[in-house]
C-alpha cells in the first residue's frame, strides 16, 4: 500500500507537468467573426483617399512593415529617454515607434542588442491608434503637429471631418505611459464613424517556441475580471475572433517582457478582437466612434505598459500582475517570490536564493513528510498480515475489506497517511514550479559556474541528471513491500521519465527540484528503523 501511494504521487506529478507542458488547453475567444478592416480597406481602396506621403490609406490587417519603416531621426522624431524606457514618437500618425528596455539585453551579453517592444520592424502597429472610417483613415498614419513640454508629448492633427489630439504622458520611474485620444467633431457631423483600434502584437510570422523565453509569444486578455490566454500559434489566421464585456486591457508579449494597453474607463468600453494574417499576428481594443445627440467630443483615456512582467510594477494596476502566468495557485506563487527576493536581498544571488526558498518549504513540510513516511513503514510492517487476509478472503470482497480495516484499526494504521501529506504539499510546489518558470527575477540571473542564466535551461544538462539520479536514489529507499514486479519497473524508470522533461526546463527550476528531491532523500534516510539502518533498499 505505501508503495503504491508513492506510485500514485509520482504518476499524478508526471501527468501534470505533461498536461502543463503539451496539453493544456487554450481558451477559445470566439464570441462572433466579423471582417470590419478588410471592408475598411475595400472602402478606403475605393474612395482613393491619400494622406501626406501620398499613398493610398491601408486597414490595419492589411498594413505591411514598410508603411511605418521609413522613419528617420529628423525633427519630426521626440525622443525621451527615463531609467526604464527608451521611446521615440514620430508625428507619422502621432505614435510611438520604437520602444527600448535600458536595462535589459537580449542575451546575457551587455554588448548584445536591447530589449525592444515596439519597432518600426517587428512592432509597427502596436500602440498605434487606426481609424476605420475612410474619412478618418489620414489619422492613422498622417503627419500631426507635435509639441513636447518635459515628459508629456502632445500631438494634433485637424481636417475637414475633424481634429484628433493625442497626449502622451511618460512615467519617469516606471514603465507606464498614460494616453488620451481626444476627437472633436463640428455640430451637426454624423453620428457613426466606424471604430478606434488600439492594436498590440507582431506584424512579422513570429516563430514560437515555449522552450525559450523571448519566443514564449501569447495574447492575454483581462475582461470581465477574468483572464486569458492565447498563443499566437493558436490564433486562427484570416479570421477575428470578438470577445465582448467589460474590457481591462489587453497584452502581446514572451514570458517575461510584454506590451499592455490598458482600458481607462473610457467613454466607450471596447471590445478585444484576436487577429493574424500576413501582416499582423495579436490582439486590438475596438472601440465604436459613435456620437451621443448634441455630442461633438469622444475622449479615450488608455494607459500602456512597456516593459518586464515585473510583479511590483503591474500590481500598480487592478488586476494586471495576472499578466504574469503563475497558474491556479498563484495565491501560493506570491509569498514564494516575496520570500525569494527576501532571500536574494541578503544573498545577493538568486541560484542561492533558490536553494534557501527550497530549505525553507523542506523545513515546513518536515512534520506532514515525516508523517507519511511513518506510515508507509507501518504499512510496510503489516504487509504480510495484508497478504494473508487477501489469500484467506480473494472471493468476499466485502469480508477482505473488513479485515483490513480491522486490522489497521489495531494497529492505529491511516492507509491514507502516507499520501495525503504528500498531496497536501503539491500546491506549494505546483506554485514553486511557477515562480520560477516565470518570474523577471530569474532573466539573465547567473549561479556559479556553468549557469550564467538562470531562465535558460542548463546548457550541459547536469542539474537534470543528478535530479534523475536523486529521484532513483529516493525510489529504491522507497519501501517496496507489497508491490508487483511491474510497478516496481515503473518506479524505476519514473527518474528516467522526469529526466528528460526537465532537460528543456529553465536551470533555476531544475536547481530546485534537484535540491528539493536530494533533501527528500536525506530526510528520507535520516529516518532509520530500531535497528539503525536504512529502509530496505531492494
Amino acid at each position: 500500500m505505501a508503495s503504491k501511494t508513492w506510485l500514485a504521487v509520482s504518476l499524478m506529478l508526471l501527468i501534470w507537468l505533461t498536461y502543463m507542458r503539451w496539453f493544456a488547453p487554450i481558451p477559445t475567444p470566439t464570441v462572433s467573426t466579423q471582417r470590419v478592416e478588410e471592408l475598411a480597406a475595400v472602402q478606403t481602396a475605393k474612395s482613393g483617399i491619400k494622406e501626406a506621403g501620398g499613398s493610398p490609406q491601408q486597414a490595419p490587417g492589411l498594413m505591411k512593415a514598410s508603411d511605418f519603416s521609413p522613419i528617420v531621426l529628423d525633427r519630426r522624431v521626440i525622443q525621451i529617454v527615463t531609467p526604464n524606457m527608451d521611446l521615440l514618437f514620430s508625428n507619422n500618425g502621432g505614435k510611438i515607434v520604437t520602444a527600448n528596455l535600458p536595462k535589459f539585453h537580449e542575451t546575457i551579453d551587455n554588448h548584445s542588442p536591447l530589449i525592444s517592444l515596439v519597432s518600426p520592424e517587428k512592432t509597427s502597429l502596436a500602440l498605434s491608434t487606426i481609424f476605420t472610417d475612410p474619412n478618418l483613415a489620414e489619422f492613422s498614419r498622417g503627419a500631426y503637429d507635435a509639441k513636447r513640454l518635459g515628459n508629456v508629448v502632445t500631438f494634433s492633427k485637424a481636417t475637414k471631418k475633424a481634429v484628433v489630439t493625442k497626449e502622451y504622458r511618460v512615467s519617469e520611474n516606471s514603465n507606464f505611459i498614460d494616453a488620451d485620444v481626444t476627437i472633436t467633431f463640428p455640430k451637426g457631423a454624423q453620428k457613426e464613424w466606424g471604430n478606434l483600434l488600439i492594436p498590440v502584437g507582431t506584424n512579422e510570422s513570429e516563430q514560437f517556441d515555449a522552450q525559450l523565453p523571448l519566443k514564449s509569444w501569447e495574447v492575454v486578455v483581462y475582461q470581465n475580471d477574468e483572464i486569458k490566454r492565447v498563443s499566437i500559434e493558436k490564433l486562427r489566421k484570416d479570421d477575428e475572433a470578438v470577445q465582448q464585456g467589460h474590457t481591462n486591457w489587453v497584452a502581446f508579449g514572451n514570458r517575461y517582457f510584454s506590451n499592455v494597453v490598458i482600458n481607462q474607463e473610457s467613454q466607450i468600453n471596447p471590445d478585444v478582437v484576436y487577429k493574424k494574417t500576413e501582416n499582423f499576428n495579436g490582439v486590438y481594443l475596438r472601440y465604436p466612434i459613435v456620437l451621443k445627440k448634441d455630442q461633438t467630443e469622444l475622449k479615450f483615456a488608455l494607459r500602456f505598459y512597456v516593459g518586464p512582467k515585473d510583479y511590483n510594477e503591474l500590481s500598480k494596476v487592478p488586476g494586471l500582475k495576472k499578466l504574469i502566468d503563475y497558474g491556479t495557485f498563484a495565491v501560493v506563487a506570491y509569498p514564494l517570490l516575496e520570500l525569494l527576493r527576501f532571500f536574494h536581498k541578503f544573498i545577493h544571488n538568486f541560484g542561492v536564493a533558490i536553494i534557501l526558498l527550497t530549505i525553507l518549504v523542506r523545513a515546513l513540510f518536515y512534520p506532514l513528510s515525516q508523517k507519511s513516511m511513518k506510515s508507509m513503514k507501518a504499512m510496510q510492517k503489516l504487509q504480510p498480515q495484508i497478504a494473508a487476509i487477501k489469500e484467506k478472503h480473494k472471493d468476499d470482497q466485502k469480508k477482505l475489506n473488513e479485515e483490513q480495516m480491522a486490522l489497521f484499526k489495531v494497529h492505529k494504521v491511516n492507509p491514507a497517511g502516507g499520501c495525503l501529506p504528500m498531496l497536501v504539499q503539491l500546491p506549494v510546489f505546483i506554485a514553486l514550479y511557477a515562480v520560477l518558470g516565470n518570474s523577471i527575477e530569474l532573466f539573465h540571473a547567473p549561479f556559479f559556474g556553468w549557469i550564467q542564466d538562470l531562465s535558460t535551461k542548463d546548457p550541459f544538462y547536469i542539474y537534470p541528471v543528478l535530479m534523475g539520479a536523486a529521484m532513483f536514489l529516493q525510489q529504491k529507499m522507497t519501501p517496496s513491500a507489497g508491490m508487483d514486479p511491474a510497478q516496481q519497473k515503473m518506479m524505476l524508470f519514473m527518474p528516467v521519465i522526469f529526466t528528460f522533461m526537465m532537460i528543456n526546463l529553465p536551470s533555476g527550476l531544475t536547481l530546485y527540484i534537484f535540491v528539493s528531491t536530494l533533501l527528500g532523500v536525506i530526510q528520507q534516510g535520516a529516518l532509520k528503523d530500531k535497528k539503525g539502518s536504512l529502509p530496505q533498499l531492494a
